[in-house]
């Protein structure tokens, strides 16, 4: 009986994760005309990997940021610029997050905040770093000057690319600190081992 309550709390977190990407992924939707938040694909994996570690809740965000980039390039006009042979760099990107994230025991702010956000930082940087220099290297910039271009391009995108993610991740920290007090949703509430 505890299996499938676990079981029905983890695809509720699953299911309220997949909204939240579509609403910061979906490029043009209802909710970025009103405010632009960043993508929660990444916080989604991490979390994940943190409390739920389970492989079919990181394949089921991993395939739905997929589709969700899918639809918006096939039904909203979205630019498919960035769709080279290295978007297929970019889900095991995102699993490496997931995979990572089995190594932090919470996203609560206590003793070990400062070794969980240098294990983020390093994380999120590293796997923008793999998937920004996979698709670098299938566009024109490269083609011209192969990679000597490459230290501007990551000093023009890396911070505006990384830091909402960061941001996003101290979000997260905040709202499961204070989960962890007063359990408001208390299967996020205790440390996972």
């Amino acid at each position: 009986m505890t299996d499938q309550i676990n079981k029905t709390k983890t695809i509720f977190a699953v299911f309220i994760m997949l909204l939240l990407m579509i609403a910061t992924r979906g490029h043009s939707n209802w909710l970025s005309s009103l405010v632009h938040l960043p993508d929660f694909t990444i916080p989604a994996l991490f979390i994940a990997g943190i409390y739920l570690r389970q492989f079919w809740a990181a394949f089921v965000i991993i395939i739905s940021a997929v589709a969700i980039d899918n639809y918006a390039i096939v039904h909203e006009g979205i630019s498919a610029n960035c769709i080279t042979p290295a978007y297929s760099v970019l889900p095991l990107t995102y699993y490496g997050i997931f995979w990572v994230g089995k190594y932090i025991s919470s996203l609560n702010i206590d003793s070990s905040i400062v070794k969980n956000a240098l294990i983020v930082i390093a994380t999120v940087s590293t796997q923008w770093l793999i998937a920004t220099s996979s698709y670098y290297l299938f566009t024109v910039a490269y083609a011209k000057t192969g990679w000597s271009n490459f230290p501007a391009y990551i000093a023009q995108w890396s911070v505006a690319e990384i830091i909402p993610v960061l941001f996003w991740m101290a979000a997260i920290s905040i709202v499961f600190t204070l989960n962890h007090r007063y359990a408001f949703i208390p299967y996020f509430s205790a440390k996972k081992s």
